[in-house]
Parts: structure tokens; sequence; C-alpha cells
């Protein structure tokens, strides 16, 4: 909760955190969504138009993308302190 002021000195400090939090939240829906993309729609369509093993490295990375992107989501969230 944000002190009441908009003057007290820790206000700026706070909405500063926010912001961050906030700017960490956006980056976990675009590495998530995005992870889930390459896992299940670009990984598969290059393993069978290009080679299975080019197509299952970028679902490899696709996959530590949307994993990378629920860890990035939930440190944004502690920030805002909703936690899930």
């Amino acid at each position: 909760m944000p002190p009441a002021h908009p003057q007290h000195p820790q206000h700026a400090h706070w909405l500063q955190q926010q912001a961050k939090a906030k700017k960490l939240v956006n980056l976990s829906t675009i590495l998530g969504w995005g992870g889930v993309g390459f896992l299940l729609v670009l990984g598969p369509g290059i393993a069978m138009a290009v080679h299975p093993a080019i197509g299952g490295v970028m679902m490899g990375l696709g996959f530590l993308a949307a994993i990378g992107g629920a860890i990035v989501g939930q440190i944004g969230r502690a920030m805002q302190g909703r936690v899930i």
C-alpha cells in the first residue's frame, strides 16, 4: 500500500517499483505466449517443413521461454503484492 501523502519521500520509490513490476508482468506475458507459440505452432511447423532437429530446438526454446515468463511474472506480481 502506498504512503498516504504524495510528497512523502518514499512515494516516488513506490511508484518506481510499481512501474518496474508492471514492466515485468508485461514481459512475462510476451515470453509466456511467445513461448507457447514457439512450442505448439512454430516449432512443429519448422520440424515438418525444414528439419526435425531445428524444429525440436525451436520447441525447446519455446518451452524455456514459457517457463521463464512464468517465473518473471511471479516476481512482478510479488512486487505488486498479488502473488498467486
